[in-house]
């Protein structure tokens, strides 16, 4: 099972499922084996808590999760610690980031809410939902052991797909969507922020992002600010600065090919900016995380 074993224990079976590389499922908080923080995902990560109490720190921002409290988890999250009561308990689900995106019905129509799922990670379950998604993660933590051969992918691909439009629904109640069609303006933000983030390694220019929308940088930051409160500078920086200092604490790249790895001129540049959004240089940074 190559789904993240850098940081899953896979030795304990009895609270542990796999399928191939499509899915793991577990119920065991400890099973999770963080060396070095941050740590940022390469795949989706489902989280429920049924009892107790647990801290996370995702992308810079503190969640305290309680019963009830599902947490979603996406690529390019980063975490940068967890604590949990000793009463905690808890599903997990962890699903191939191959996997999530040959599933998701409509990446277009969906984007609203995965946008959700990344800048509001935690939500309020009732009940019922709760009930749900037990429901669903019970089913396939007695199927995927069972599942026959010569079907068996389309099988686990079948419950996940089942188990993701859950989700979808859960988000889209809970965020009141609607069936309204989308403004030109949210559009635009949408596209902007998809671009963004497949291309925010190779550029931080709000003039590069616009002229791909073939609309003035004025404009995009209008919109930008206007849809999402936040400028278009500020997301790029977020990005940018993010995926440095996960760099940083979690790589043994040099701050050099740190920054070429980043697409800035030179490590002069790299070290302006960096020092600039955190306050300290990308070496300071660094022995700090030591």
């Amino acid at each position: 099972m190559k789904i993240l074993k850098e940081i899953i224990d896979f030795s304990d079976s009895e609270h542990i499922r796999g399928h191939n590389d499509a899915v793991v499922l577990f119920d065991k908080l400890d099973l999770i084996k963080l060396n070095r923080l941050p740590w940022k995902l390469s795949q989706p990560l489902f989280a429920l808590c049924l009892q107790g109490s647990a801290s996370l720190k995702v992308n810079l921002q503190d969640y305290n999760i309680r019963r009830n409290e599902l947490v979603t988890l996406m690529p390019e999250h980063i975490v940068h610690g967890y604590s949990c009561s000793e009463d905690f308990k808890g599903v997990f689900i962890v699903v191939s980031k191959k996997v999530s995106e040959e599933l998701l019905p409509d990446i277009t129509s969906a984007l609203p809410i995965l946008m959700d799922f990344r800048q509001t990670p935690v939500v309020t379950l009732s009940e019922e939902e709760t009930a749900s998604i037990m429901e669903y993660y019970e089913f396939i933590w007695r199927k995927i052991r069972t599942v026959r051969a010569h079907y068996a992918n389309k099988q686990v691909n079948s419950m996940l797909l089942s188990v993701l439009y859950e989700l979808l629904s859960i988000y889209k109640d809970h965020f009141s969507y609607g069936n309204f069609k989308r403004s030109r303006n949210e559009e635009t933000f949408y596209s902007f922020y998809s671009m963004l983030e497949a291309e925010y390694r190779k550029e931080r220019s709000v003039v590069y992002f616009a002229n791909r929308l073939c609309i003035s940088p004025k404009h995009l930051s209008m919109v930008v600010k206007k849809v999402s409160g936040r400028t278009a500078s500020d997301w790029i920086d977020e990005y940018v600065v993010l995926e440095a200092k996960q760099m940083l604490r979690t790589t043994t790249l040099t701050v050099q090919e740190v920054s070429r790895e980043l697409n800035f001129a030179n490590q002069s540049f790299f070290g302006k900016y960096f020092k600039k959004h955190v306050g300290m240089s990308p070496s300071e940074y660094r022995q700090q995380g030591q």
